[in-house]
């Protein structure tokens, strides 16, 4: 059976309709192709299956998307899918259009199952600018106007119908679709002028000698010449180049056959602004010092001497003992004797002065300082100009104590020195009483909270070898 492959001359426009402020259609944009044989017979009214990558950066970039497709081409080998609706596990509409370029990725199975082929890589020109500008992206100033691309080379006249059996002529067949322009693409450094370019492309095209070539990096850089020599096996394409425009050396070039006028190319969207520069870090707060000590309180004034009691009255004298028989009248009581005066309250001592205010503590200091540098991008190397241990000591356990105050002098550049409340790295960072967090060439500052977990961490944000224990006490 003849290989088959499918021809990158393909139709990309953009489906894109807002609803209302609070609801978006989904997105999308068309994809048109001809499935051909090798020898360049349309592979017609056959089901073939899709698979189409969305690339960041290059040819050979980051896979960003991913969608499959079970396309029917129709009676001239023609396939029409809209890119963003394919059965995937993506999102396409997460896809950040201002961060480009972008390139479409095609792979084929001619069988209609999942046996892909890769068929080649090419570069979104407009459509991601399409769908930046619905998903909110700002407006910018119209772009320049894309060159005039080249004509594809005229495809096959569509066979002519059979006689009809009543003698008249039978039906003119379909015309052949537009040949394959042999779109492709190299990533050579080349820098524009006359004469023999070498530069590599695609593999399995059908590049002639005499063809016209033009090699393009843009509308303004570009150079056209004479195909020299071409080798379907490696893709190794000579061209005798005799028209330049523009000037300068790029690494990224669309190689197409050279033909009539094409259409003019979109206006290029303006990229979105730059982002606003980051705010210089604060200074490091000073510790807080001690509180001092509080004053002795005054002594408390004597208690006053208790005032003498006054005497008793005497006694008033008794009767004399009546005669006996009548009993004699009762003698008349005694006077009460008059009672003695109140003593007077002793006088309250006076309140004692209150004592001198404390001076003000002396200004607090660290409890202990680390320093730290790195040992390649494998661990830290922390000693100690205090109290903790002597010596380099790759990613040594910290014991911090509640209440303290650590200065972690960053002796190193490429290596931000954060706390972390996990060891999963990059770390989640733990704030609370941190001053300069992520800290590279200067002095981290960490204040342990009474609250502070059990355990923490300290880790290089890069690296993540670069990573040790604290225990708190």
């Amino acid at each position: 059976m003849k290989k088959q492959t499918i021809l990158l001359a393909v139709i990309i426009t953009c489906q894109l309709s807002i609803v209302n402020s609070f609801a978006q259609s989904p997105q999308g944009f068309n994809y048109q192709a001809v499935a051909r044989t090798s020898s360049g017979v349309a592979i017609t009214n056959q089901s073939i299956g899709l698979q189409i990558r969305l690339l960041q950066g290059s040819a050979t970039g980051t896979v960003v998307y991913t969608e499959t497709h079970t396309s029917t081409s129709n009676n001239i080998g023609l396939l029409n899918v809209v890119v963003g609706t394919g059965i995937t596990i993506d999102n396409f509409n997460l896809i950040d259009w201002a961060n480009g370029p972008y390139f479409i990725e095609i792979s084929m199975d001619v069988t209609g199952g999942a046996t892909y082929v890769l068929m080649g890589a090419q570069q979104l020109m407009s459509v991601p600018y399409a769908l930046y500008a619905a998903n909110g992206g700002t407006t910018g100033a119209t772009g320049a106007t894309g060159g005039i691309g080249p004509q594809g080379v005229i495809g096959l006249t569509g066979a002519t119908g059979d006689v009809g059996p009543t003698g008249n002529t039978g039906a003119t067949g379909f015309s052949g679709s537009d040949g394959d322009r042999y779109a492709t693409s190299s990533t050579d450094m080349l820098t524009i002028g006359l004469g023999m370019q070498s530069l590599t492309v695609q593999t399995g095209l059908q590049y002639s000698v005499g063809q016209t070539v033009l090699i393009a990096n843009s509308v303004t850089d570009l150079m056209k010449g004479n195909c020299v020599s071409y080798n379907p096996l490696t893709g190794a394409l000579v061209v005798n180049v005799t028209i330049v425009s523009g000037s300068g050396t790029f690494g990224s070039w669309n190689v197409n056959l050279d033909g009539a006028p094409g259409p003019v190319g979109a206006a290029g969207a303006t990229g979105p602004a730059g982002a606003n520069g980051t705010n210089g870090s604060n200074g490091a707060t000073g510790a807080t010092g001690d509180n001092g000590t509080n004053g002795t309180n005054g002594v408390n004034g004597a208690t006053g001497a208790t005032g003498t009691n006054g005497t008793n009255g005497t006694n008033g004298v008794n009767g004399a003992t009546g005669a006996t028989g009548a009993n004699g009248t009762n003698g008349v009581n005694g006077a009460t004797g008059a009672t003695g005066a109140t003593g007077t309250n002793g006088i309250n001592g006076t309140n004692g002065t209150n004592g001198a205010t404390g001076a003000t503590g002396a200004a607090g200091v660290y409890a202990a300082q680390f320093n730290f540098v790195n040992n390649g991008f494998t661990s830290w190397l922390v000693g100690n100009v205090s109290d903790y241990v002597s010596g380099n000591n790759s990613n040594p356990t910290l014991n911090l104590y509640k209440g303290h105050t650590y200065y972690f002098n960053v002796t190193v550049s490429g290596h931000p020195l954060r706390i972390s409340s996990t060891n999963v790295f990059p770390g989640t960072p733990f704030n609370t009483g941190v001053t300069n967090q992520d800290a590279q060439n200067s002095v981290l500052v960490f204040k342990v909270p009474q609250d502070a977990p059990a355990t923490l961490y300290y880790n290089c944000i890069y690296h993540s070898g670069m990573l040790g224990v604290i225990s708190i006490h």
